[in-house]
């Protein structure tokens, strides 16, 4: 607890600007009109919810997963206006607006970024943060989730649950969950056409239209780009659509297309000599991929009266996806020795869902209740060919080839009550069950798996202090299953527990601004690790803390006008674990940054000129679990200046990286020495937006 104190009082420094900002400002909110820009209106309500009543058409296939459902919990919600008309290397980038949060840009093409939350470093490249596009689940068996599909213009809202808080998601969602929205009705145009360094091109369209009964939304995207590096040419084509039926007054039914297309070349990952001297190198030409997608997804819903609906959903995606994979070949390595590989992953996904919504009154208090069953089905066929030093992508031998099946059903609830009117109580759990098979045929071998089925109760309280001040705290259990053909092969594991604790403020003091506050911890025990007498075998031993502090806080002084401050302090610490024979235990877990700052001022008009500039602070972190290799501190400092001529036609010119600093988001430890994915230098985008 010492360490979490001193993290608040790191914290402090930030949490008295902002109150002085408030304090000294509050003389002035006459600068202040009565409507705010578009776009922070929505921001600025986040403060104050229960203004803001949650209608019953407003609950989504997944249950109540609006701003009230979330309000006993630090997550972050996102909105339209925050996403759209931004520069992002991948998709992912959107989630960099959230405290704490930093990114792992691979700059690898089309392979996904990943992510760190809570903590967790690995987040969407592996089994510790669930990610879902429209209710769909994005991970594969082993977590990897490809956030490329996503065209962030279709995007309506992002929510970033922030560990096992929620009963909405179980598997892959102990360090947190990303619930991306998209758009599901309009009546609108709207295109960009963007053109920028390294020959960059991208077009989408997104048009949306209501017609009697019908909703129909389209988008599309075409995208290219050279590069910054040498070999690291990214070609994506994206298509989405959905119709949405108003049968009944109570009934209404919506069908959804999704495909996707991608082929890249990368660059793979440049070691310490080529960082310093030329940047722009690659590792060779042997590294990329290509992958194809395609997904349907149907819904209904039934209003049972004025206080219950019914909604159910199927879906269905299938897959093919090949990579090629070749790092920093040393002198050592001769010609025709193996080094890299060829993956092929083919996969065929079915699920659907059914949930009961009530959102009424019990004893005259305001009651929500959530009761859902979700199942699906995976399947997925594993191939890898080495590749050999000095004959490119050509096949070696295979050394792996097998495939899984895995079977989850899920039964979860949660109930929201006021239990008076300052007091609101949130109780869920839910319930998942595993089942699956294993076969191998390199080496060949067969094993089914009947479980392991876990219960992961949640709860929470808000209390309303005075009007805008609410103070909440949640606990949430949750858990990770052994990764891959672990799950299988090694049946003795047990999943790994994890615990979530956390408390925290969220306030709006005055009209033009509001301020959240959170302190967690998230324990594990029952990790997986090698043991120490025989590091070739694993055991449930390991245990690790992950504790911090968050703050955010916005500001609109002035119509128009939005000051974003987000702080975060993580502390964590491997409490028991082996590796390659060594006690850890003491030392900072790998990959996770103890501050992370991110600072933002945007002016943004109906008409003329307007424009922000946001800069981001991640100090060093080990790169390594024996703490003995780090990885460098690193700014970045983006800019936008934009011009909207009328409601049709706005032009932006966007500049990236405006100091020009050299730095890496991604750094790893191979061969002896560090590697890195540079990340981008100064560069430019032109973006031309028309809407009608």
């Amino acid at each position: 607890m010492r360490r979490l104190a001193r993290a608040a009082l790191l914290a402090a420094p930030i949490l008295t600007l902002c109150l002085g900002l408030w304090a000294g400002w509050g003389a002035s909110q006459a600068w202040a009109e009565d409507s705010p820009a578009p776009g922070t209106a929505t921001q600025a309500e986040k403060a104050e919810p229960a203004k803001k009543p949650l209608k019953l058409d407003d609950v989504t296939v997944r249950g109540d997963t609006t701003l009230e459902g979330l309000a006993a919990t630090s997550a972050t919600v996102l909105d339209r206006a925050e996403i759209v008309d931004r520069i992002y290397v991948t998709p992912l980038d959107i989630v960099k607006q959230t405290p704490g949060v930093t990114i792992n840009q691979y700059h690898q093409g089309g392979t996904a970024a990943a992510f760190q939350l809570r903590g967790f470093t690995s987040c969407s490249h592996g089994p510790d943060a669930a990610i879902f596009l429209d209710g769909i689940p994005l991970n594969e068996t082993d977590g990897y989730a490809d956030t490329n599909y996503i065209i962030p213009e279709e995007i309506e809202r992002v929510e970033i649950v922030k560990g096992p808080a929620s009963a909405l998601y179980g598997n892959y969602a102990s360090a947190g969950a990303l619930a991306f929205h998209t758009i599901k009705q309009g009546d609108f145009t709207r295109l960009k056409l963007q053109y920028g360094s390294f020959n960059t091109q991208d077009g989408v369209a997104v048009i949306a239209r209501k017609d009697g009964k019908l909703d129909h939304v389209y988008a599309g995207e075409l995208y290219h780009t050279d590069g910054r590096q040498n070999n690291s040419s990214w070609d994506k084509q994206n298509g989405a659509a959905r119709w949405t039926y108003k049968l009944t007054d109570r009934l209404d039914a919506t069908l959804g297309l999704r495909a996707f297309n991608s082929r890249w070349d990368s660059p793979g990952y440049i070691n310490q000599r080529v960082y310093d001297t030329n940047p722009n190198q690659s590792v060779n030409d042997v590294n990329g991929g290509w992958k194809k997608r395609a997904e349907v997804r149907g819904d209904v819903r039934y209003k049972l009266g004025e206080t219950s609906k019914l909604m159910a959903y199927a879906w269905h995606h299938q897959q093919d996806f090949t990579r090629w994979y070749q790092n920093w070949v040393s002198p050592a390595q001769k010609a025709g020795s193996n080094y890299g590989d060829e993956r092929f992953f083919q996969r065929d996904v079915s699920g659907t869902g059914l949930s009961y919504n009530y959102l009424g009154q019990i004893l005259e208090r305001e009651t929500r209740f959530v009761l859902g069953l979700d199942w699906m089905k995976e399947f997925e066929n594993r191939e890898r060919w080495n590749l050999t030093v000095g004959n490119g992508r050509s096949r070696g031998s295979k050394y792996q080839d097998f495939d899984i099946d895995l079977y989850t059903t899920a039964l979860f609830s949660e109930f929201n009550y006021q239990v008076f009117k300052p007091l609101r109580l949130v109780l869920g759990g839910r319930y998942d069950m595993f089942s699956g098979h294993l076969n191998e045929r390199l080496p060949s071998g067969q094993y089914d798996s009947d479980g392991p089925n876990l219960f992961s109760p949640k709860a929470a309280l808000t209390y309303t202090v005075v009007e805008n001040w609410d103070l909440y705290a949640n606990y949430g259990k949750g858990f990770a299953l052994p990764r891959d053909r672990d799950l299988w092969k090694r049946s003795y594991l047990d999943p790994a527990i994890r615990y979530q604790y956390e408390t925290g403020l969220k306030a709006r003091p005055v009209k033009w601004s509001d301020f959240g506050l959170a302190l967690w911890r998230l324990d594990t025990d029952n990790d997986f690790q090698p043991k120490l007498s025989d590091p070739t075998t694993l055991e449930n031993a390991g245990e690790t803390r992950r504790q911090g502090v968050e703050a955010e806080a916005n500001f609109y002084p002035l119509k128009y006008v939005r000051l974003h401050l987000d702080y975060a302090y993580l502390d964590t610490e491997y409490l028991k674990f082996v590796e390659s024979g060594k006690d850890r235990a003491g030392n900072r877990l790998a990959g996770v940054p103890r501050h992370v700052f991110n600072a933002e001022v945007g002016y943004q008009p109906d008409l003329g000129l307007g424009g922000r500039i946001n800069y981001r602070y991640v100090t060093d972190w080990w790169v390594d679990a024996a703490n003995t290799v780090k990885a460098d501190a690193f700014y970045s400092c983006n800019a936008q200046v934009s011009y909207r001529f009328d409601k049709r036609y706005k032009l932006a010119l966007d500049v990236i990286n405006v100091f020009d600093n050299k730095y890496s988001e991604y750094a790893g430890f191979t061969n002896g020495e560090k590697i890195y994915a540079p990340a981008d230098p100064l560069s430019a985008y032109l973006t031309l937006t028309i809407d009608w």
